[in-house]
């Protein structure tokens, strides 16, 4: 029997996918006595205002229909912004050469240029060092927004 979890996956990829963009991550909470669904959505070039709202649509009728969460939910759904953070090896691939900031277990916080990126670690150049980060000992990680050059 495929679980909820699998359910709500392919549901909000399959809403995404009619809304013309991608699923750049999702999670479900619990907020109070209803669940809380937040979907954020990419695709390249990024998303607009009017992109959410059309996922959100296509989102919501396939739930309704499907009916996977039981009693009443909020669904959410936005971009992952300039400082998105980064959960899964896609996400570092397409950061590399950007600046990021590394939460490290079991502590330390790691802040530089993206460098590349292994099957089960990153490369992250600070102070004109590259250093090695297994996944495992990533916490959290999201982008440093760095304000484009102007060179007019």
């Amino acid at each position: 029997m495929e679980g909820v979890q699998e359910k709500l996956d392919a549901l909000v990829r399959q809403g995404a996918a009619q809304a013309g963009v991608e699923v750049y991550h999702w999670q479900l909470q619990r907020l109070g006595r209803r669940s809380q669904l937040k979907v954020q959505v990419d695709r390249p070039g990024g998303v607009t205002v009017d992109d959410c709202a059309r996922a959100s649509r296509a989102i919501e009728i396939l739930l309704d229909e499907a009916d996977p969460l039981p009693g009443s939910y909020l669904l959410e759904v936005s971009s992952p912004g300039l400082e998105r953070p980064l959960w899964r090896p896609e996400h570092y691939a397409r950061a590399v050469g950007k600046l990021v900031e590394m939460k490290l277990r079991p502590d330390g916080i790691l802040r530089g240029r993206l460098a590349r990126v292994e099957a089960d670690a990153v490369a992250v150049t600070h102070a004109g060092t590259e250093l090695e980060v297994p996944f495992a000992r990533v916490v959290q990680a999201h982008l440093i927004y760095e304000q484009e050059q102007d060179n007019r």
